[in-house]
């Protein structure tokens, strides 16, 4: 299952031309379990801080920092995603991601002026935590505008022979 994912909070990519996540698991929390098993179990006004931050009455959780901890055995933990409507973290689990981006904003200088490797391993951290990444470029889209190519994958450690 293709799961495109549109709401990059953390990062705010406007222009995010794709975000393909084979998805093997979405495990979902309430905001109240978020906010309990965070430490923080009597909080009766919860809200979103950010695309990716709660408000636990006054306390800040990180839905990733959160999601990392819970998932803590999963190999293929992603991202989490606070769905503000449904009052709930989602935590997204996949085997592969392949993330595309367009250098057009000032604002994105900082990121697209880099290497490939390091742009993708700021993108990893945000969109596919516990993968690999398996190939990073920059290449000119049919338009001539700059654009960040990641691909992120889980790969099988290498056995190690003869020691």
């Amino acid at each position: 299952m293709v799961f495109a994912f549109a709401l990059i909070p953390l990062l705010a990519f406007s222009h995010v031309i794709q975000d393909d996540v084979t998805v093997s698991e979405k495990n979902r929390y309430s905001f109240k379990t978020v906010c309990s098993k965070s430490g923080h179990p009597d909080s009766p006004l919860i809200e979103v801080f950010s695309g990716s931050t709660l408000d636990c009455m006054g306390r800040k959780i990180d839905a990733a920092d959160f999601c990392d901890r819970e998932r803590a055995g999963d190999p293929f933990y992603l991202r989490a995603v606070v769905n503000a409507d449904r009052q709930e973290v989602i935590c997204v689990s996949g085997k592969k991601v392949l993330f595309r981006y367009l250098c057009v904003k000032l604002t994105d200088r900082a990121l697209c002026s880099q290497t490939a490797d390091f742009a993708c391993t700021y993108i990893k951290a945000k969109l596919a935590r516990r993968l690999d990444l398996v190939h990073g470029s920059f290449l000119k889209n049919e338009k001539g505008i700059k654009q960040l190519n990641c691909f992120f994958e889980s790969v099988p450690a290498t056995e190690t022979v003869g020691r």
